[in-house]
């Protein structure tokens, strides 16, 4: 075993993985054959596990993890997994047996003996194929043909005396023809790449008692998520996870480009994953992965609130901010051309999913919609662009800009406020329709650009409201007849509308209930760790258990924390 720090991970929720892989390890249980098992992460698998890992034949082994290296162990059996760039993965065995379950589950499945150290795994369910070499110890193949193809196959090594090694490649039509290496020097080097990546994104957190386990849990999910250029994704990307939430959605993107605003080139690249699949119209996608591009829907236009947040800290190049001028602008302007459905020049919402708030109870009733987040985004976006023109001495187009500004918000508080409370309509009908979802929160963002009084009554329905719970802002509140426990949008409390909001906040002069929700919050992450949402009333976590914006909000977090104890006197920072 590797003498690197231990990561505090359960490969039930936080996948085994690296920098620059396809490939993960993880443990399942939510299917009939359950155990740990070796997976792709590629953007088209229609199936992702590849081959169940048995140690002398059980299911369950326990894991020790690093950085660099898994293994496994039962009794005096060990096996190692290291990965090796976006296709290899290395299995070391010591002691006993390790056997390759393989998932033969599609129709045309085949697994096959290639030489007498050689077999292919031909998996039309993953739409790849496996190339496996064994050197050292004993090998035996059992498998069943039925026909037409293998509805079982297991590939066993024993390791005798040293250890056994087998090398997967992950392959299209051709087998990699790299030159192998020695696992123990990839391991390492995997761990000196995590460690940079934990000092230079977790700095201020990752050696506190307190924090530490937390900053490296969500340093490693972040850095395990990235997948390099290659297929359709131009740049080295974060995934949004390595469990089941395999693609880069395009609101997801900005808090990962946030999160990383101490390296500006990787910032922009994030930001820059998903801009690099804009269209001609000027739409972003709904996500990309390396196989693929879905346009059915949109993402909320968060990206002018982020541009500016990471100009604001300095982790925006202002060569990369004036290249994102046009493209940011083009964005805008597709929501004001091609989602205004009348004469009343709002933009509306087609589905839920287009908000990000996949099934918040604003959608309940129906769509389109036009909701209040939507037009302070924009106003957001309008305001950034202006200050990017007003940098690269674009004055008139500055003003233009700030014009914009000044009238959306004018359009938001004479449509949307009531007196008492931002509301979405029905953009047909123009009704209000009823719901009790935080996302009438989320103009709270604009801070002084809305009248005072708005702002202040806004925050008295968020306090009075029942939203906030000891662990976070829930997305309904618990006592709405509509909650749901595990309800996605309609109760849970994400990552995501928390930084919203508490940033919305602070813009609205209450730093301190910022302060308060992001504590809660932050517990919530150390309590149940980086999932993609939790319970709003016990703070389990629901859903993909390993979600990179999870982390990177909570990153974010720790750092923005630091600064503003950084800037207080001592005083302060002592009471």
């Amino acid at each position: 075993m590797s003498t690197s720090p231990l990561l505090d991970i359960d490969l039930g929720t936080t996948p085994f993985s690296r920098r620059g892989s396809y490939f993960a390890v993880s443990r399942v249980t939510d299917q009939r054959d359950h155990g740990v098992f070796l997976r792709t992460v590629r953007g088209d698998a229609r199936h992702r596990e590849i081959a169940r890992l048995l140690l002398d034949g059980t299911t369950e082994a326990n894991a020790l993890t690093t950085a660099g290296q898994l293994t496994l162990h039962h009794g005096s059996t060990r096996a190692d997994v290291i990965l090796d760039g976006p296709g290899r993965a290395y299995l070391r065995v010591r002691g006993g047996t390790l056997a390759l379950d393989f998932r033969a589950t599609s129709q045309y499945d085949s697994v096959f003996q290639e030489d007498d150290a050689t077999w292919r795994f031909i998996d039309s369910g993953a739409n790849r194929n496996y190339r496996i070499r064994a050197a050292g110890g004993t090998s035996r193949f059992d498998a069943r043909w039925d026909g037409i193809r293998n509805s079982e196959a297991c590939l066993s090594i024993t390791a005798h005396d040293g250890a056994a090694t087998i090398v997967i490649d992950e392959y299209g039509s051709a087998v990699p023809t790299g030159p192998l290496h020695d696992p123990d020097d990839l391991a390492a080097a995997a761990q000196a790449d995590f460690d940079a990546w934990c000092r230079t994104h977790g700095d201020d957190g990752h050696r506190d008692p307190e924090t530490g386990a937390t900053v490296r849990l969500a340093a490693f999910v972040t850095w395990a998520a990235l997948v390099p250029p290659g297929g359709l994704l131009r740049r080295e990307s974060m995934l949004m996870s390595k469990n089941r939430m395999t693609n880069i959605w395009s609101w997801d993107h900005c808090f990962n480009a946030m999160a990383l605003w101490r390296d500006p080139q990787a910032a922009a690249g994030q930001l820059l994953a998903v801009f690099d699949h804009q269209d001609e119209h000027g739409c972003l996608p709904d996500y990309v992965n390396d196989a693929g591009v879905e346009r059915n829907f949109v993402k909320p236009p968060i990206h002018g609130w982020s541009i500016a947040r990471l100009i604001a800290r300095g982790g925006l190049d202002p060569h990369d901010a004036a290249a994102l001028y046009e493209p940011l602008r083009r964005w805008t302007e597709w929501w004001f051309r091609h989602r205004v459905y009348g004469d009343d020049g709002i933009p509306s919402y087609n589905h839920g999913n287009d908000s990000g708030w996949d099934n918040a109870t604003t959608f309940a009733a129906g769509v389109p919609v036009q909701s209040p987040d939507l037009l302070a985004y924009l106003a957001l976006q309008t305001q950034t662009l202006s200050l990017i023109a007003r940098r690269t001495g674009r004055h008139d187009e500055s003003a233009h800009w700030n014009r914009r500004t000044d009238a959306t918000v004018r359009t938001l508080c004479d449509r949307f406020w009531t007196g008492d409370r931002f509301v979405a309509r029905d953009t047909l009908t123009g009704r209000v329709i009823d719901s009790r979802s935080l996302l009438a929160f989320i103009p709270l963002i604009l801070g002084d650009l809305l009248p005072p009084a708005v702002r202040d009554t806004t925050v008295r329905r968020l306090l009075d409201g029942g939203y906030l719970t000891p662990h976070g802002p829930a997305t309904e509140p618990p006592d709405s007849p509509r909650y749901e426990a595990d309800g996605y949008w309609r109760g849970p409390i994400w990552a995501p509308s928390t930084m919203l909001l508490a940033d919305g906040l602070r813009r609205s002069g209450r730093p301190d209930l910022a302060d308060d929700i992001e504590t809660r919050f932050m517990a919530t992450c150390a309590g149940a760790g980086m999932a993609e949402n939790f319970d709003a009333t016990t703070g389990a976590g629901l859903r993909d258990r390993s979600m990179t914006w999870t982390a990177s909000v909570y990153l974010s977090m720790v750092s923005e924390r630091a600064e503003r104890r950084a800037l207080a006197g001592p005083c302060e920072r002592a009471s």
